[in-house]
């Protein structure tokens, strides 16, 4: 959300760069947390950020050039969105096969997901949200 509120607040014209300060307060996100999530962003080179009163941060690139996926993959940094590493005590071939049907699954949807997520910008979602 916090690049989505950035990106629609500056493409109105309201701000050159949006204050931590604001995006903190309007989208209700602590700020030792958003200080993280802005640290990710920035060294994934989605955000910058400038120093001062006039300061905050905004895209480094356009709407058009950021995929859903590339925020979730500055956020996540590289993790798999799904645990599929069991620690089931139960033994045998039923317990085997059960647990690799599920990790399966869940990488499977993981694929489906991020290739889902690789094709929505945020350009995209900024026109769906005027709709």
């Amino acid at each position: 959300m916090v690049v989505i509120f950035v990106s629609d607040k500056i493409r109105q014209g309201h701000y050159e760069y949006l204050s931590t300060k604001s995006i903190s307060e309007v989208l209700n996100i602590p700020k030792p947390t958003l200080v993280k999530i802005l640290q990710q962003l920035t060294a994934a080179g989605l955000i910058e950020t400038k120093e001062g009163k006039l300061g905050g941060i905004r895209l480094r690139k356009k709407p058009s050039q950021i995929t859903i996926l590339d925020i979730l993959s500055a956020i996540e940094s590289g993790k798999p969105l799904f645990q599929t590493s069991f620690n089931i005590l139960a033994e045998g071939k039923r317990p085997s096969n059960a647990q690799k049907t599920i990790t399966k699954l869940l990488n499977d949807s993981e694929k489906s997901m991020r290739s889902v997520l690789a094709h929505k910008t945020i350009e995209e979602v900024l026109i769906e949200m005027g709709k």
